[in-house]
């Protein structure tokens, strides 16, 4: 049996409190057992997760926290910690949010960044201001914060990736998206790619399977992750990333950029260093934000249904709320190719 740490029992017993319907209680005894610890170590998890007002401590075991009165209200989390609304990837999935609420009879209580919740004490405090019963998490949003409030909200929403199996996700296909963009840069001669990105997800391992099915080069120093702040993937990575493809002795004949925000900024760096796009390098995105079209040259990117994401997300929320029984959903929205002009075809 794998011994789990503090930390994994007790975000464990956390989860499976989450899911009782607040008059069931789970038995110290039971949870002993369950982790192959003493009751005693069980009582000192429960009695920290109460502190911490993760759980109602009761005799013989916990329940779930007491919720107040429907509130038809939802609230939303941004990963994004600065900003609010300046990513207009983002913008575009509460706007699907926003549409679909207003059509289920539900409304929005709160747009907050993680920033703004950063201790249990502030999940807490809002919870007591916003009685939600939902809550929608846009982008990955990892803390003791949102443990809590997961923890206290009826139906918890993960769109873009998923976190838990217990939590419904909606996400977008970035593999397929990924892989077609390499096979489309194949197809008109293009034969080292770079990458560039601020995380390590799917469309990474679209872009390496991809180049590997098509026998290109494959080195290190051509997939890059770049470390990104408080606002996210700005342009700023495309920078970063372009300037150290370009140093490469052997640089990239084209650079396959993770969002398109990236790739503004992989097309600016190359226009202020003299390179023609795509005459001398060609520069493809990912998500088709209303900006990409407007690229000189416009920019040839990957789709995401991003309001219906939102759409959906908002729509799983409703259903869990109403429906107790209602297992959690993990959808996984398509993505479709743009052709344009930036990595020399016609624009689709």
């Amino acid at each position: 049996m794998n011994i789990m740490n503090k930390e994994q029992r007790q975000d464990q017993i956390i989860r499976l409190v989450s899911q009782t319907n607040g008059e069931h209680m789970l038995a110290t005894r039971e949870l002993a057992h369950r982790f192959g610890v003493s009751e005693m170590t069980v009582r000192r998890d429960l009695q920290e997760l109460s502190d911490n007002g993760l759980l109602l401590r009761q005799h013989g075991g916990a329940t779930r926290l007491r919720r107040a009165a429907r509130s038809r209200e939802i609230g939303i989390i941004l990963v994004s910690e600065t900003g609010k609304y300046r990513d207009p990837f983002f913008n575009a999935i509460l706007e699907g949010v926003d549409r679909k609420l207003n059509e289920l009879g539900y409304r929005i209580a709160y747009i907050n960044t993680r920033a703004e919740i950063n201790t249990v004490d502030q999940a807490r405090e809002l919870l007591e201001s916003y009685p939600i019963e939902g809550l929608i998490l846009v982008g990955f949003v990892g803390a003791a914060s949102i443990e809590y409030l997961k923890a206290n909200v009826r139906a918890v929403v993960q769109t873009i990736n998923s976190i838990s199996a217990e939590i419904d996700a909606i996400s977008f296909d970035g593999y397929r998206g990924i892989r077609q963009v390499v096979s489309h840069l194949f197809k008109r001669g293009y034969r080292r790619l770079g990458y560039i990105a601020g995380d390590s997800d799917s469309r990474q391992k679209g872009f390496l399977d991809g180049v590997r099915a098509h026998d290109l080069p494959t080195a290190k120093e051509l997939c890059l992750t770049i470390p990104y702040g408080l606002d996210g993937w700005t342009p700023e990575l495309g920078h970063i990333g372009t300037s150290q493809l370009m140093q490469l002795s052997d640089p990239p004949d084209a650079i396959v950029c993770a969002s398109d925000r990236i790739a503004i900024g992989a097309i600016q760096w190359l226009h202020r260093h003299h390179y023609q796009v795509p005459n001398d390098v060609a520069v493809t995105g990912f998500d088709d934000i209303v900006e990409s079209a407007f690229t000189v040259p416009p920019l040839t990117t990957v789709h995401v249904y991003k309001e219906l994401i939102g759409e959906l997300a908002a729509e799983r929320a409703v259903k869990r709320i109403e429906n107790d029984q209602e297992i959690p959903l993990h959808i996984q929205t398509p993505t479709h190719l743009v052709i344009r002009e930036s990595c020399g075809g016609a624009a689709e």
